[in-house]
């Protein structure tokens, strides 16, 4: 099961990367925001695995924690990692090149907003699913599967549509197999969608081919 996990992880983010390099709606502008944010996980995530390894369980997603208040750690669980530096290099580097595209397509207000709840709502999905936890690839999921969804509604060239769909039937597949994941994808998509929406109304973009 892990192997097969790990193969969909990387079908859903190369796909949705795919479909988002490929948006005609991408600005050349500097990406402040995913650079902020790649600095303070490394941070905290270098302590962490260094000098600090109480981090972990001091800000991680603990399902009995949050029950009796700590509230904290459906945010805070983003900057630590339950994987160890193979999962920590791979998740700032995810963060690195979709956080990228996501800001240069959304914008830096909107990257946060649509990355904090896709942060919150998919703790709350972990903790259903996986109780405890951390790590940064909640947010890399969904802001992989926005840049998906608004491909599908931006975008009227093939190219991008095609590994649209596939990463979202990816993130779909993850979701009725319980992983965390998958839920943090599906919200993301829906954001996506919706902001994708929003700015083809205001721009009067035209309907995508079929």
């Amino acid at each position: 099961m892990a192997a097969l996990l790990s193969v969909l992880y990387i079908a859903l983010l190369v796909t949705a990367g795919v479909a988002g390099a490929n948006l005609r709606d991408l600005e050349r502008r500097r990406p402040i925001v995913t650079a902020s944010a790649f600095v303070v996980v490394a941070v905290f995530s270098l302590l962490q695995l260094t000098v600090a390894p109480a981090l972990f369980e001091a800000l991680r997603r603990d399902r009995s924690a949050i029950a009796h208040g700590e509230l904290w750690r459906l945010v805070t669980s983003f900057v630590v990692q339950d994987s160890g530096w193979t999962g920590t290099i791979f998740n700032l580097l995810t963060l690195a090149v979709i956080g990228t595209l996501a800001e240069r397509l959304w914008g830096p207000a909107r990257w946060l907003a649509l990355a904090l709840v896709v942060q919150v709502l998919g703790d709350l999905w972990g903790l259903v699913v996986q109780p405890l936890g951390a790590g940064t690839s909640l947010v890399d999921f969904g802001l992989a599967a926005s840049l998906a969804a608004a491909a599908l509604v931006l975008d009227a060239e093939r190219r991008a549509r095609v590994p649209a769909v596939a990463a979202l039937a990816v993130a779909v597949v993850l979701l009725v197999l319980g992983d965390i994941h998958g839920g943090a994808a599906v919200i993301g998509a829906a954001g996506g969608a919706a902001l994708a929406w929003h700015r083809r109304r205001n721009h009067q973009y035209p309907a995508p081919s079929r």
